[in-house]
């Protein structure tokens, strides 16, 4: 049985989202990278809002704060009779939350299996406490399985799903390119030695893995809690 008690999933929410709120205000106050260049110091957040990885620790934020509002004026009941605003909210930003956590996670620790010092370099590594990398870059991903395993949420149709996870990603897509043109340092150095054809490539091979790990989501969730139901149908 995966579901747990009311009392304990209130509490693993209000945990995820306090550590993910303590990681951005540590990093903020108490981290310092330096900037590519001198135009950085003009975006927010110490330029943090130029990275994926921070705007995926923001929304897992979100999401689990979202969650501890819900768990105390909203529903978790698997099929509530009347709707709710902060659980309709939740299940949507899950659905982003999911395949963004994993895409991260991924790719953080795929491209460090291969050469270290193209994703997290000795001095960098000097300068970030190893329990805010894997907050970052692991505990986003752990966090949000673990929500998809104890919490029932309703997946939308695959036409919205797609909808948001490619919105998103064009979002954030356009955001580091208008970086790029006003600062002319890419935020991820392998754009900087591809040609734009090759840009273009790389960016839909990205959009379609990001979908294909929506769909996994998608499909995990159905796993777990058709499991449930057949469980609590056997039970009665």
């Amino acid at each position: 049985m995966y579901k747990i008690n009311e009392m304990l999933l209130r509490l693993f929410h209000v945990s995820a989202a306090s550590l993910f709120w303590y990681t951005a205000w540590y990093d903020q106050n108490f981290i310092n990278v330096p900037f590519p260049n001198e135009k950085y110091a003009q975006y927010a957040l110490k330029g943090r809002v130029t990275f994926l990885t921070f705007w995926c620790l923001v929304l897992q934020t979100l999401y689990f704060t979202v969650s501890v509002l819900n768990d105390y004026i909203g529903t978790n009941v698997d099929n509530p009779k009347q709707n709710f605003i902060l659980r309709s909210i939740k299940d949507k930003l899950f659905i982003l939350a999911f395949p963004v956590a994993l895409y991260v996670t991924s790719f953080f620790w795929g491209i460090y299996a291969i050469d270290k010092e193209l994703i997290f370099p000795d001095w960098i590594a000097k300068l970030i406490p190893s329990w805010v990398n894997h907050t970052m870059h692991s505990l986003v991903l752990l966090f949000i399985v673990l929500e998809l395993i104890i919490n029932y949420r309703r997946y939308p149709s695959r036409s919205v799903g797609y909808s948001i996870v490619v919105c998103f990603n064009f979002i954030y897509t356009f955001w580091f390119h208008c970086v790029y043109y006003q600062t002319g340092v890419w935020v991820y150095p392998i754009y900087g030695v591809l040609n734009w054809p090759a840009r273009i490539g790389l960016q839909l091979a990205s959009t379609t893995l990001a979908l294909g790990f929506y769909v996994l989501g998608e499909k995990l969730n159905e796993f777990v809690w058709t499991k449930v139901d057949k469980q609590k149908v056997k039970s009665k």
